[in-house]
């Protein structure tokens, strides 16, 4: 049986056929493709890996080979390693070496070719074996040192891996694309100290390999079909805490640490177990793999890595420790812990062609890293917060240079930049849309008659649809148009529209709606129109809970009429409830003065996620002119009654905006007031100590609250956090609550005090927490001092830096965010410094992260012309990623100088009207206020 079931599982390894995988090439990248003249099935590799000899390792692989047409010469790929042995056999004459030569590219294309003396033949299998030497990466892809301080023993080293998506070829000589699949059988031969040696797989007890003197051997069980980005490798002396003594979850599950840190694996350990099994429950589909281990590295390129059954995480991502993770992280911790554990079907099971359609495997997994972990967690609120996710994104989404989800790659530095917002969070909120106009029951039928229909295969989007559209038929909803001619609209084009919707008449029963594509630079235009699903709710009936679409917009350029019974008798109307589609609206005058009286009057009529997205839409419309700010304004006021965090969430992000572009002007004083205003209630009731009866959500709302107190002037938001400062200072065994560190330790070094930077920096040095780490990274990038900001800085290209590769980015990031004249100084260091910048960052997205923090900050001309000179002075060695980060910095600049020429005066005015006749009576009011809550709370 075994036999019979081996060649079973090699006859289904490569699911796509490669003519399929040669049709997705682009001419003018055709030699970046594999030819697809054979394909793998079977990968014996064995590894000699000693973390104490850190500049290379020996390896040896053997491929069992099948050509699909007669060749000369089979081509896969190998990177950063010398080929030292190659001999080739017909499987049924294995004595006989037909091995002729190979060549190994020297371009980045990897290919190795190997010829022999005689031709292959079509559908006979050869084994190739190769003996090679590799080369530890020194920038964490591929496999690589990490090393690590433990307590009373000094500096330990692990090797770890990350090969997604291009880096397998650096472990091993192997067919590095994703669609060809095969099963591995690995051995590790490592020093017996180190001793927590681990793969994908178990170790198997039928051992087959021999003993090398002064190595202790690791022979693992072969893995199920699968592609080799997913393969992982671990060698250390970690630690690690199982779920094999009390079960909650019916596979063995380890999370494998530092020697020390098991009590900070205990949340790692219940939510995974309990994500899983809910993942199992929603997919019907049960994981595969014989085990589940995750492992914290200290050194990761990622945040974490879905290698099937060895998941690696950053330890900031999997490592919970009371008292010191905030609130924040370990959210993020649990839904990176639910993303890793989604690819497990979406992505491990399915995987896509080619990293083309990255979305496949990333928008699912974001989608679903909110959605898996609502159904474990429902306190978090993780469906409501996904609205602020989906509102970040369309920054990234609304300029004209955009890739589209589906966005041909091919090499490896277009692979890399596809890893990005558009393939995360863009495709996860067209999948949270998808969702809803199929409703979720169909949608989750969908998946399961795809995950079924697809297991152990690689697939392009039309897979999916046509099982989203089997479970479509099959039930009685029903949408005017096919899945695919509504969804290859939405992933093949850049962008999302704007909704402008006007009532036909102040008595008509109909809305006119018409779509264009929303830029933020208006000046650019295009025609990229798609099929919109849209449901309404009118004032007479508040009913918010039916996401289904009521009628839909078609990609045609002029206006559509859709009938609304009722509208006539509503003083007030919403498009797209609880902002289920991937679109913004914009209604007639008339409307938004509603919807401003409602919300100042009886805004909790209005379904919290449609506050949000009012808030949302109106200043993004403002700001693209297509709003006159006089409204968006009116609708704020409300906000001084409102309680909850998503619709506040969605503000900051607004008032950010404006703090930006009205910094230094004469309204700017104003503005701070306004801020204070609005902010004023929830200062008293928030204030600075988290209550037992808060929600999960509130301590980001409180930061919200005590930011723009201290940062805009409240004398006793920064009195206090000076004082809490000083008493950490003089007392650091006595800690402050994490989840306000970062604005405490931010607002006492806005003031350039040296001695507080340089305690916090020790503080930073003497940390082994990574969660510790980055509250003080982020923080520390807030300093006004000069040398310190420069000492700071300086840390991302020093050679002797303390801080990790990593993290490196983190101090550019800070630093730009903190202030406006801090984020003048990062952008002189970036362009002075971007050449030895990007090789010491984290290769993938530390520089991209860097950018597109610019992006939201720079706004003039003078910032412009320093965009150019940055160009002009870098464009050799910028990545494909970078390329596209700059295009859009232009464009957000050209669209806030334009910003500056024609919205100004208007905010200006409003401002002026409404808060500077008011301005001493609301000082005063605020100073009153601030001596009764001093009173009460101090």
């Amino acid at each position: 049986m075994y036999l019979l079931l081996f060649v079973s599982v090699l006859g289904t390894a490569l699911s796509v056929p490669v003519s399929d995988a040669v049709a997705e090439r682009n001419v003018n990248y055709e030699h970046y493709v594999l030819p697809g003249e054979s394909y793998p099935t079977f990968y014996d590799v064995r590894l000699y890996m000693n973390p104490d000899a850190p500049a290379s390792f020996n390896g040896s692989v053997s491929i069992r080979v099948i050509p699909v047409r007669n060749t000369t010469g089979i081509v896969l790929q190998a990177m950063e390693m010398q080929i030292n042995r190659v001999s080739v056999f017909l499987e049924s004459s294995p004595q006989l070496n037909i091995y002729q030569s190979h060549t190994l590219a020297t371009d980045d294309t990897h290919f190795l070719t190997i010829r022999t003396t005689t031709p292959y033949v079509a559908n006979q299998a050869y084994l190739v074996n190769i003996d090679y030497v590799g080369r530890y990466a020194e920038n964490m892809f591929g496999i690589y040192v990490s090393t690590y301080e433990e307590p009373g023993v000094g500096t330990q080293r692990l090797i770890t891996s990350q090969l997604q998506p291009t880096f397998a070829r650096r472990a091993f000589p192997c067919y590095d694309e994703p669609a060809y699949k095969a099963v591995f059988r690995t051995t590790i031969y490592s020093p017996p100290e180190y001793d927590v040696v681990r793969s994908n797989m178990p170790e198997r007890s039928d051992l087959l390999k021999p003993e090398v003197q002064g190595f202790r051997k690791h022979e693992f069980q072969d893995t199920l079909v699968m592609s080799t980005y997913l393969i992982a490798y671990l060698v250390s002396k970690f630690e690690y805490v199982t779920n094999e003594q009390r079960p909650l979850y019916n596979v063995p599950f380890r999370v494998y640490s530092r020697p020390g840190t098991q009590n900070t694996a205990a949340f790692a350990l219940d939510f995974g177990q309990r994500n899983m099994i809910a993942l199992e429950n929603y997919t019907e589909f049960t994981y595969a793999f014989p085990k589940m281990d995750k492992a914290a590295v200290p050194d990761f390129a990622a945040g974490a890595m879905e290698n099937w059954g060895l998941v690696i995480y950053r330890e900031v991502a999997l490592l919970v420790r009371d008292g010191i993770t905030t609130t924040a992280t370990k959210q993020n911790i649990g839904r990176i812990i639910c993303h890793e554990n989604v690819h497990m079907w979406f992505g491990n099971e399915v995987s896509p062609i080619n990293w083309t359609y990255t979305w496949l495997n990333e928008g699912f997994a974001n989608f679903f890293e909110n959605f898996a972990t609502d159904l474990v967690l429902p306190e978090w609120r993780m469906m409501d917060q996904f609205v602020l996710l989906l509102q970040n994104v369309f920054q990234n989404d609304a300029v004209l240079s955009v890739n589209p989800m589906t966005h041909p790659v091919f090499t490896p530095s277009q692979v890399l930049g596809t890893f990005n917002a558009v393939a995360y969070q863009k495709s996860g909120s067209v999948i949270r849309m998808m969702q809803h106009f199929l409703t979720p029951e169909i949608f989750r039928r969908g998946l399961i008659i795809y995950l079924r229909r697809n297991s152990r295969r690689a697939v392009g989007p039309q897979d999916l649809y046509t099982a989203l559209q089997q479970a479509l038929d099959e039930s009685p909803h029903s949408i005017p148009f096919p899945l695919t001619t509504v969804l290859d609209r939405w992933t093949n084009q850049g962008g999302f529209p704007v909704l402008n919707v006007r009532r036909s008449a102040p008595s008509a029963q109909s809305i006119f709606i018409s779509q264009e594509r929303f830029l933020t630079n208006r000046q650019l235009n295009s025609t990229h129109r798609w099929h919109v699903p849209i449901n309404w709710v009118l004032s007479t009936n508040a009913d918010f809970s039916d996401t289904s679409p009521q009628a839909w917009v078609p990609p045609s350029f002029p206006a559509v009429a859709v009938d609304i019974p009722g509208l006539s008798n509503a003083s007030w109307y919403i498009v797209n409830k609880q902002q289920t589609g991937y679109y913004r609206v914009n209604y007639d005058v008339e409307n938004w003065q509603a919807l401003a009286r409602v919300l100042n009057t009886s805004h909790q009529t209005i379904h919290v996620l449609n506050r949000a997205q009012i808030v949302d839409d109106s200043f993004n419309l403002a700001r693209n002119e297509r709003l006159n700010y006089n409204y968006a304004f009116e609708i704020s006021r409300y906000l001084v009654l409102e309680s909850d965090y998503i619709p506040w969430a969605s503000a900051n992000t607004a008032f950010n905006y404006l703090d930006v572009v009205l910094s230094g002007s004469e309204a700017y004083e104003l503005f701070q007031l306004y801020m204070l205003h609005l902010s004023a209630p929830l200062y008293e009731r928030l204030g600075f100590e988290a209550q037992t009866s808060d929600e999960h959500v509130t301590a980001y709302h409180r930061n919200i609250i005590l930011d723009i107190n201290c940062r805009h002037g409240n004398a006793h938001c920064v009195n206090r956090a000076q004082e809490l400062l000083e008493r950490f200072r003089n007392n650091p065994s006595q800690r402050l609550n994490p989840d306000i560190q970062t604005t405490v330790f931010c607002s006492g070094l806005r003031g350039g005090d040296v001695n507080n930077f340089n305690f916090l920096w020790e503080q930073y040095l003497a940390s082994t927490d990574s969660s510790e780490q980055s509250i003080l990274l982020n923080a520390l990038g807030c300093t006004s001092n000069e040398e310190r900001r420069n000492f700071y800085l300086n840390e991302v290209i020093s050679d002797r830096s303390s801080v990790r590769e990593q993290d490196r980015h983190t101090i550019i990031v800070a630093v730009i965010n903190s202030s406006p004249e801090n984020m003048e100084v990062a952008l002189d260091f970036v362009i002075e410094n971007f050449a030895e910048i990007q090789p010491r960052v984290q290769g993938l997205t530390g520089t991209t992260n860097i950018l597109n923090a610019f992006a939201r900050r720079l706004t003039t001309r003078q910032h412009s012309t320093k965009i150019d000179t940055f160009f002009n002075r870098h464009q050799s060695i910028f990545t494909a990623g970078e390329l596209a980060a700059i295009a859009a910095i232009r464009e957000n600049i050209a669209a806030s100088i334009a910003w500056s020429e024609q919205n100004y005066n208007t905010v200006n005015s409003w401002l002026i009207e409404n808060f500077r006749s008011g301005a001493n009576a609301l000082t005063c009011s605020l100073l009153v206020f601030i001596s009764i809550f001093v009173s009460i709370y101090v």
